[in-house]
C-alpha cells in the first residue's frame, strides 16, 4: 500500500513539474476522466502565431478549446500530453492568421447608436458602416449644400429630416434662420457631432410642441437660434423621444452599431451608462436585435446614476441595486459599479478647462461638483466602482479632489475607479491619477479628430497637442485601456490603438510625440486591461486555461507593422467560445 501511495506522488509531482517546465510555451488544464465515459470533445486551433497577452506565455501557435472555454495553449506538441482525456480534432482554419483575445470595447452605447446611425451622416471625416460609406464634409457651403441634397431626396414633405455629424468648427455657424433656408415646412434636427446638443428649424419646434415660454429659464438654451445643448438638451428629451424612439428606427440603428462593431473585430462590448432616456425600452429593443439576429456579441451593462436621479437617490441606488436580477441571455448588468459624469461635452468644447478657452466661452458640467460629490459618495460608502466621464483638466481636478475626500472618509485600496474619455489632463495630474490608484479608459480618436482643429481655435497648440496623456500614465504605471463611445468614434480598436501608440492626427501630423505609448500597451488597452477595467479579467482579456475562448482573428501580426498601420490590419472575423464567427456573416461556421 505504501508502496502504491508512493508512486502515485511521484507521478503527481513529475507530471507538475512537466507542466512547470513548459510555462514558457504552453498552458494546461488538468483533466481527470473516468474511462467509462464517453470523452470530451476538443478543438486545436493551429495558428501562424497568437498573441496571448498572458504576461508568463505571451506568444503560442496552438490553442484547445472544449465546450466555451481554452484548456490548453502553446504549441501542438507541447499541449498532446493535456488533451489525453479528450476526443481531439485539429482545425487549420486559421494556420495562416494572427489570434489574439477577442476585443473589448469596455465603453459604447448601443442605444445612442440606435438613436443616430439612421440618422443621415454629414460628418467632417469619412465613416465605414456595414450598410454605408460615408465621405467626410467640411467648410459652411459644402455642408448646407450636402444638408440641401438629403433633404430634396426625401419624397414624403412630412418626414422628419435626422442629420448627425454637425461640428461648427469644421462647418461654420449654424441657427435655425440656416435650417428654414433649407425647408420652412419640413421639420429638421441637426444632431452635433458630440450628441449633446442640436439645433432645429421652426417646422421641428412646432412638430415637438417646444416653444420658449416653456424652457425661458434654461441657461443652456438659445431659443432664438434653436441650440439646446448638454442639460438644455436632457430638458426637452421627452418632446424629442416619441419621434426619435420609432421602434422600426431604433432597432435599425442598433443593429447597424453592434454589426459595425463586431465586424472591427470586438467580441464583448460594455454599454456605459444605461439607461441613456428609457431603461425598459432601451433594455427590450437591445435585447430583441441581439436574439433576433444571434450576434456573437457578449454585451455587458453598467448603470447610469445620473440618468436614473430622477428616482431620487434613494430610488436610484435601490434600482441599480437590482439590475443584475434582469439578466438576460443576452444583456448582463454589471453588480457594485456604477457611471457618473463630470464636465460637458469634448467634441462640444464644453469641458471643464482650469485655463478656460481662447475664445472666452466657459464649459459645463453634467453633474456639478456639488452633486457629483454626493452621488459619488452614496456608491463609493457601498463599495462600487465608479467609472466617470471627464473631459478637461479643471473637471479632472474635482473628480480627483473628490477621490481623495472619499477615500480620506472611507479608505478602499482596492476601488478600482476607472476615468473615462480623459480628454485633457494637466501634466502634473498624471501624478496624481496614479497616487490614487486610479485607471484610464481612454478615446483617442479626440486627439486623431481634434487635435489639429482645436490647436487653432479654443485650445491653443500647448493644450490641444496633448490631448489624450497617455505617454505619461504610462511611464507611472496606471492601468489603460481605450474605447470608441460609440457613435462618438468608430468601434474600431485597432484604430484606437495604432492613434494611441503613434500620435497620427487626421492631417497626419505627430503631436506631442513624448506620449505615444508603446504598442503593447496599446494592445493591451483593447484587451486585457479593458476587461480589467470592468472587473472581467477572469474570464476574457487574455488566452489562457479556463478562461472564455474568444479571439479576434488577424491576417497580420500587429507587432510586425508601424504603429499607425495598426487600424489597417485586415480582420478575418471572431471566435466567441469557440465558435469561429467570419467577418462576412454572423452565423458560426
Amino acid at each position: 500500500m505504501k508502496r502504491l501511495i508512493f508512486s502515485w506522488l511521484v507521478t503527481a509531482l513529475l507530471t507538475l513539474t512537466i507542466g512547470c517546465s513548459e510555462r514558457d510555451s504552453s498552458a494546461v488544464l488538468p483533466t481527470r476522466q473516468d474511462p467509462e465515459l464517453p470523452k470530451k470533445m476538443a478543438t486545436v486551433f493551429t495558428a501562424r502565431t497568437i498573441l496571448t497577452m498572458d504576461e508568463d506565455n505571451s506568444r503560442a501557435t496552438a490553442v484547445a478549446v472544449s465546450g466555451d472555454r481554452i484548456v490548453a495553449v502553446g504549441t501542438p506538441e507541447s499541449i498532446r500530453h493535456a488533451l489525453q482525456d479528450y476526443e481531439v480534432q485539429q482545425s487549420d482554419l486559421f494556420a495562416e492568421k494572427v489570434l489574439m483575445p477577442g476585443f473589448i470595447d469596455n465603453h459604447l452605447h448601443p442605444s445612442l447608436a440606435g438613436l443616430l446611425m439612421p440618422a443621415y451622416f454629414i460628418t467632417p471625416f469619412a465613416w465605414t458602416l456595414p450598410h454605408q460609406q460615408v465621405s467626410g464634409v467640411q467648410g459652411r457651403s459644402a455642408y448646407l449644400a450636402r444638408l440641401r441634397e438629403v433633404e430634396q431626396s426625401l419624397a414624403d414633405p412630412e418626414e422628419f429630416l435626422f442629420t448627425w455629424g454637425y461640428h461648427q468648427y469644421f462647418h461654420g455657424e449654424l441657427s435655425r434662420a440656416d435650417i428654414n433656408k433649407i425647408s420652412a415646412t419640413r421639420p429638421i434636427i441637426v444632431w452635433h457631432r458630440s450628441f449633446h446638443e442640436i439645433i432645429a428649424n421652426d417646422a421641428a419646434l412646432q412638430q415637438l410642441n417646444i416653444t420658449a415660454a416653456e424652457f425661458a429659464d434654461n441657461p443652456a438654451i438659445d431659443f432664438e437660434r434653436g441650440h439646446f445643448w448638454e442639460n438644455g438638451l436632457f430638458a426637452i428629451f421627452p418632446n424629442l423621444l416619441p419621434v426619435v424612439l420609432n421602434p422600426e428606427r431604433l432597432r435599425y440603428g442598433i443593429l447597424e452599431g453592434l454589426e459595425h462593431a463586431r465586424q472591427n473585430g470586438i467580441t464583448t462590448l460594455c454599454d456605459q451608462g444605461v439607461p441613456l432616456f428609457d431603461l425598459d425600452l432601451e433594455m427590450a429593443h437591445l435585447d430583441a436585435v441581439l436574439r433576433d439576429h444571434a450576434l456573437p456579441l457578449r454585451t455587458l451593462l453598467i448603470a447610469n446614476a445620473k440618468s436614473l436621479s430622477l428616482l431620487g437617490e434613494e430610488g436610484a441606488f435601490q434600482l441599480i441595486e437590482s439590475l443584475p436580477e434582469r439578466n438576460t441571455e443576452t444583456l448582463r448588468y454589471l453588480p457594485k459599479q456604477v457611471k457618473l459624469l463630470a464636465d460637458g461635452a469634448f467634441y462640444s468644447q464644453l469641458m471643464q478647462l482650469q485655463d478656460g478657452y481662447l475664445d472666452g466661452h466657459h464649459g459645463e458640467w453634467i453633474m456639478p461638483p456639488d452633486e457629483l460629490l454626493r452621488t459619488a459618495r452614496k456608491y463609493w460608502m457601498a463599495d462600487y466602482q465608479l467609472h466617470i466621464h471627464v473631459n478637461g483638466d479643471e473637471g479632472l481636478r474635482v473628480v480627483l479632489d473628490m477621490i481623495e475626500k472619499l477615500r480620506a472618509e472611507y479608505p478602499r485600496e482596492d476601488h478600482q475607479t476607472v476615468l473615462h474619455h480623459y480628454g485633457y489632463s494637466a501634466p502634473e495630474q498624471s501624478d496624481r491619477v496614479a497616487n490614487l490608484g486610479i485607471q484610464v479608459s481612454a478615446n483617442p480618436y479626440y486627439l486623431w479628430a481634434l487635435g489639429d482643429k482645436y490647436a487653432e481655435i479654443g485650445m491653443g497648440p500647448e493644450r490641444a497637442h496633448a490631448i489624450t496623456r497617455l505617454g505619461s500614465l504610462e511611464q507611472r504605471g496606471v492601468p489603460i485601456s481605450l474605447h470608441s463611445d460609440l457613435p462618438m468614434a468608430p468601434a474600431a480598436p485597432l484604430r484606437l490603438a495604432g492613434i494611441a501608440a503613434s500620435r497620427v492626427t487626421a492631417a497626419g501630423k505627430v503631436l506631442a510625440p513624448g506620449e505615444r505609448i508603446s504598442v503593447e500597451t496599446a494592445l493591451r488597452g483593447i484587451t486585457s486591461e479593458a476587461a480589467r477595467a470592468i472587473q472581467q479579467q477572469d474570464s476574457i482579456g487574455s488566452i489562457e486555461v479556463g478562461k472564455l475562448a474568444d479571439f479576434t482573428v488577424l491576417e497580420q501580426d500587429p507587432y510586425a507593422v508601424p504603429p499607425q498601420r495598426l487600424g489597417d490590419i485586415p480582420i478575418w472575423g471572431t471566435v466567441l467560445g469557440g465558435q469561429p464567427y467570419p467577418k462576412t456573416a454572423n452565423r458560426p461556421l
